[in-house]
């Protein structure tokens, strides 16, 4: 589908790197630049919390990202769009540790390139979900979660960046940490194709090889329609950590959606059924239908996966109370806006920016604002 031929409408209020004149390494060391104080204090910040072997440690674990990253590219096996993209990554990432000036933090036994790989393994928290109207639509919603430290404030404002990946390509739209490439976040395309994840907790002890979650959500950003996001996901297996990863996109007449909880080298796919009310709901936890992932993956204890649960029911208790045919993106709204849940509502102090919006066969609006959603905005 042409970008020219699809109706999109944008409501941002979040500041916005209009980056879409520059091919995409050069997008990714502009964005750098203009986050590359906030990066340093972050990295400071979490070396001195981990304490002395942290710096041996970012070694050994950039050793093992990039040993994953060229065993998929010289992989026969591996489809060419895969290994063309995962270049592709290697080359923006350089240039974003260049941009971010990572060299001049002269930490002695770490270079700039490991420590980008570093600050790219990390989690943020959020909520998100999937609702099919009648006629084939979906609208669909998100929150990023960050929990601020006392000595370092990670988010110090939200950002969209806006580029394109080839030229003739249609524009991307990121939400932005600071220290992480775009990909784990809440992200669209000019042509309809809308991706969000929501990042998981695993078991301390589990799979530490392979490639990291936060590089497959940027190649399934960059490759948009141009491949199934399943089919991207088994070709770059195994994966360290992972996400329930949302992604949906305009098929003809209709609206393919689907919610891809995957890590190591497993992955449960659940799909947005047809019938006007269905819905897909995530937290920071495994869904119930992937309950067989979390009995292997999942940290245990988990002490706040009964809050996490608790969110996903509020959710739903608040769109069953709606018929299908009076659900619309004001009903999201509001329910974005509740704070029934205290420290665990879908508005609470975490919220560094919220997104909701409505995907149909030949339209894609989008609103998208910074905090928490209240009842005015």
């Amino acid at each position: 589908m042409q970008e020219n031929f699809f109706h999109f409408q944008i409501n941002n209020t979040i500041p916005m790197l209009d980056l879409t004149r520059m091919d995409l390494v050069e997008a990714h060391r502009q964005l750098a630049i203009s986050v590359a104080s906030q990066v340093h204090q972050i990295i400071l910040y979490r070396i001195k919390a981990s304490g002395s072997n942290e710096i041996k440690g970012i070694h050994e674990t950039a050793a093992k990202r990039l040993a994953g990253v060229e065993k998929i590219r010289k992989s026969g096996s591996s489809p060419a769009i895969i290994r063309e993209t995962l270049k592709q990554y290697l080359a923006c990432l350089e240039s974003w540790s260049q941009g971010a000036d990572l060299a001049s933090l002269n930490l002695p036994g770490v270079t700039p390139l490991e420590l980008a790989i570093y600050l790219q393994d990390d989690h943020p928290g959020c909520q998100s979900g999937v609702y099919r109207q009648p006629g084939g639509s979906i609208l669909f919603w998100h929150t990023e979660e960050d929990v601020d430290e006392t000595e370092c404030v990670r988010v110090d404002q939200p950002r969209i960046m806006r580029f394109t990946t080839a030229s003739g390509g249609p524009d991307v739209y990121s939400f932005i940490y600071p220290d992480l490439l775009p990909g784990p976040n809440f992200n669209w395309h000019g042509d309809g194709f809308v991706q969000f994840a929501d990042s998981l907790f695993f078991k301390g002890k589990g799979h530490k090889d392979g490639i990291a979650a936060n590089l497959v959500t940027w190649i399934t950003l960059m490759i948009g329609q141009m491949m199934l996001t399943k089919d991207i996901i088994n070709s770059i297996f195994p994966v360290f950590d992972g996400y329930a990863l949302f992604t949906a996109a305009p098929e003809l007449t209709n609206i393919i959606c689907s919610r891809i909880e995957f890590t190591a080298g497993e992955m449960l796919v659940s799909m947005l059924g047809n019938q006007p009310g269905t819905q897909l709901l995530q937290t920071n936890a495994f869904s119930t239908e992937a309950w067989e992932m979390a009995a292997k993956y999942e940290r245990d204890p988990f002490l706040s996966r009964n809050k996490y649960e608790n969110r996903v029911q509020r959710a739903h208790s608040c769109l069953e109370k709606i018929l299908p045919d009076e659900m619309g993106l004001e009903q999201i709204r509001k329910m974005l806006s509740s704070k029934t849940g205290g420290r665990w509502a879908f508005a609470n102090r975490d919220v560094k920016a919220h997104l909701y919006g409505r995907l149909s066969s030949d339209s894609l609006e989008i609103n998208c604002h910074p905090g928490m959603a209240s009842i005015e905005n």
